[in-house]
């Protein structure tokens, strides 16, 4: 499931910090908490698991702001409007559930660090219609898509999507996510025929580079690169109904990977 969320500037500060992902992906951990506080701590402290590894199931958008000046010289954001919107969308029917259930109350979120941040209030919250899945479908980046990979040496590289094996991270990644959700569930339902399908990525046009810095002015901050990027992604249906609810690439609960349906081509290619 998949939400739009309206928020209004209540604070009377301006100014927020450009890497506000950590932030926001916390403030919606704190509202999934005043749901199901069970819930919520298994979702940050475990999630779904596939091959040793964690995956919470959600991503969430960027912050499109009405009345906003980008400050790069300060790492600021001004926001001198009012509204601003992000869409946060769960694969997880239960999740979305319940985090429905907390955000009504007109959640208060918090977005800043030690230097500055404001206050926001949920106005209101539209569901996302669903989109028709496809075998191939055109996106577009909400969000940047970040796919790592592991050096020998230690340390990790951030892959452009032109690079060479970019498409196999994301494959990887999708069938990680696909593996933890069914091991989550009683039944076969949005679990996949086959083992390893077959799966293509074509870029569409320019491809922008975005540094995400998350825990900002802590001994724990760590610079992120990601991409946006508009893409055709021919797949099985299965994987690209995950990728949108969940998150293409790594780290979908910290702001990366969320896109939206671009279009649909004229035709479709099955996949056997």
């Amino acid at each position: 499931m998949r939400f739009k969320l309206i928020l209004e500037r209540t604070g009377t500060g301006r100014f927020l910090p450009i890497n506000y992902q950590y932030e926001l992906s916390s403030a919606i951990y704190r509202i999934v908490d005043q749901a199901d506080s069970d819930f919520a701590e298994f979702l940050h402290q475990q999630g779904y698991r596939a091959n040793g590894k964690p995956f919470r199931l959600f991503t969430f958008s960027r912050l499109f702001f009405k009345g906003f000046k980008v400050l790069p010289e300060s790492g600021r954001i001004e926001h001198f409007g009012k509204e601003v919107a992000f869409e946060v969308s769960f694969l997880v029917d239960r999740i979305a559930e319940e985090f429905i259930k907390g955000l009504f109350q007109h959640q208060e979120i918090f977005l800043g660090d030690k230097i500055s941040g404001t206050t926001y209030q949920v106005q209101r919250i539209e569901a996302v219609a669903k989109p028709l899945f496809l075998t191939t479908m055109r996106y577009r980046c909400l969000s940047p898509i970040l796919a790592k990979r592991k050096r020998e040496s230690g340390g990790e590289d951030y892959l452009n999507p032109l690079d060479r094996g970019y498409s196999d991270l994301i494959l990887e990644n999708l069938l990680s996510k696909s593996l933890a959700l069914s091991q989550s569930l009683t039944t076969n339902d949005n679990c996949l025929s086959e083992d390893r399908p077959n799966l293509s990525l074509e870029v569409l046009g320019k491809v922008f580079k975005n540094g995400v810095t998350i825990k900002q002015l802590t001994p724990q901050q760590t610079k992120l690169i990601g991409y946006s990027y508009e893409f055709e992604l021919t797949a099985p249906v299965e994987l690209q109904e995950i990728g949108y609810y969940a998150g293409f690439g790594h780290l979908g609960s910290q702001g990366f990977g969320c896109v939206e349906v671009k279009e649909y081509p004229v035709t479709t290619t099955n996949i056997n």
